[in-house]
């Protein structure tokens, strides 16, 4: 089977449930209560992630430079919008919580950027001739 005949579902749920695990983990060990706002930031970027994701993925198999363009497009994208939305669950959150809701946004702004980029450039790659 080739790279792109793999769906992303699968490991993006998985990424997701894995995320959600090691935030419960990191809260219980630091003493946070449960907050749904940080165990759902997985869920943010699994979203976004997918949708981006979808949008890539269509240009890949026509257009390389029209997938080069919409690869660095999405990066910008998820950036602002997670800035956004980062600044809003800042503004809105108790004192005690900001910094675990900043590094926790910031640990997985970068683990689903790496899953994104890995994923990619597997799924740019020509396959090798018979």
């Amino acid at each position: 089977m080739i790279a792109a005949e793999r769906p992303i579902l699968p490991a993006l749920v998985a990424l997701t449930l894995g995320c959600v695990a090691g935030l419960a983990v990191a809260s219980h060990l630091s003493g946070l209560a449960p907050n749904p706002v940080f165990l759902g930031l997985p869920l943010y970027f699994a979203v976004l992630t997918y949708l981006l994701h979808r949008w890539q993925e269509r240009a890949l198999a026509g257009d390389p430079k029209g997938f080069v363009q919409r690869f660095m497009t999405a990066l910008v994208v998820k950036m602002f919008v997670s800035v956004a939305v980062l600044v809003v669950l800042l503004l809105t959150a108790p004192d005690h919580f900001i910094t675990p809701i900043a590094l926790g946004f910031a640990v997985l702004y970068l683990i689903y950027v790496i899953f994104s980029t890995v994923r990619l450039m597997r799924l740019s790659r020509k396959p090798a001739a018979p």
